[in-house]
């Protein structure tokens, strides 16, 4: 395939890209062609063709994977730059229809996450994981346990026969955000690994909530008589709320009561989303920043 635009007898090469961008069926296939036969065009040439690629969508991901196999050096590499950028794009359209929702679902919201680092993950196998584990614990747990003897039960499945555990030594690792990988490895971060816990305490109908702390997060048993604080990268170590304000600076001990409050699923998935900005940010990797910038704009601002 060739590297520079095909020459078209009386037209400069940005002259025909606007008659084609104003046709009525941009995914006719003759269109199609032409737009990919230009792939080589340099400059500001090529960032129109880009655009109108990106526009057009998943109708024009067969030829550009094509090209992705089969172009020349410039044109496969810059092919396969649109076709991240449409699915991106078509990932951030989902973003917002996941913001629209009210309750949102942290189950979706953190395998939509998920799938911004791998495309391909399967997530029915991951939940399919987190059905098995919830059955195990669900065979375990007896009825008339009390809340510490839960908790026990759950800890010890979790901790100490699967062996979860706070990944201390490469705790910036964006992999340690992403539910996925958290399931495969067993290891995380605070919010991720209490991600985890909530999804089982979802199916076990457990009343286990999210706490934001500044600086780290844990998770809540909460009913009618009980209030226990669980810290999951600790492997699940129970704290009152006297243990917790212990260690808060003597300046934010009268803050308690907010560090304490329950947070929304909205807020966790935010939450997620900031500390992966962070991570690739401070990593140079600002394009992804960036997007992460977008999906989270959708969801905070909804």
């Amino acid at each position: 395939m060739p590297s520079t635009a095909p020459s078209v007898p009386g037209r400069t090469a940005p002259s025909f890209i606007n008659q084609m961008s104003r046709m009525n069926s941009p995914e006719n296939d003759r269109t199609l062609d032409a737009l990919i036969r230009l792939l080589g065009e340099e400059g500001a040439h090529f960032e129109i063709i880009r655009r109108r690629l990106v526009e057009i969508g998943s109708p024009a991901l067969p030829a550009l994977e094509r090209c992705v196999r089969e172009g020349a050096s410039l044109i496969s590499e810059r092919a396969g730059q649109i076709i991240e950028s449409i699915r991106l794009e078509a990932l951030d359209e989902e973003w917002q229809r996941y913001a629209e929702k009210e309750p949102c679902s942290l189950e979706e919201g953190v395998f939509l996450l998920a799938r911004f680092a791998y495309p391909e993950m399967n997530s029915e196998i991951y939940r399919t994981k987190i059905d098995r584990m919830a059955e195990v614990l669900r065979r375990r747990i007896q009825p008339d346990s009390s809340p510490p003897a839960v908790i026990r039960t759950l800890n010890r499945y979790l901790f100490e026969e699967l062996l979860f555990s706070g990944n201390r030594e490469n705790y910036y690792l964006p992999e340690n955000s992403y539910i996925n990988t958290v399931l495969d490895t067993k290891k995380g971060i605070p919010i991720s690994l209490s991600v985890v816990m909530l999804l089982l305490a979802e199916r076990l109908n457990l009343p286990l909530h999210g706490i934001g702390m500044p600086g780290h997060f844990l998770v809540s048993w909460s009913d009618e008589r009980d209030e226990i604080y669980i810290d999951p990268f600790h492997e699940g170590r129970m704290l009152t709320r006297g243990e917790i304000e212990s260690q808060l600076p003597g300046d934010e001990k009268g803050l308690i009561a907010q560090y304490l409050r329950k947070v929304s699923t909205r807020q966790i998935i935010t939450r997620m989303i900031r500390n992966l900005i962070h991570i690739y940010t401070e990593g140079g990797e600002t394009e992804k920043g960036s997007w992460l910038e977008r999906f989270h704009k959708r969801v905070h601002s909804t």
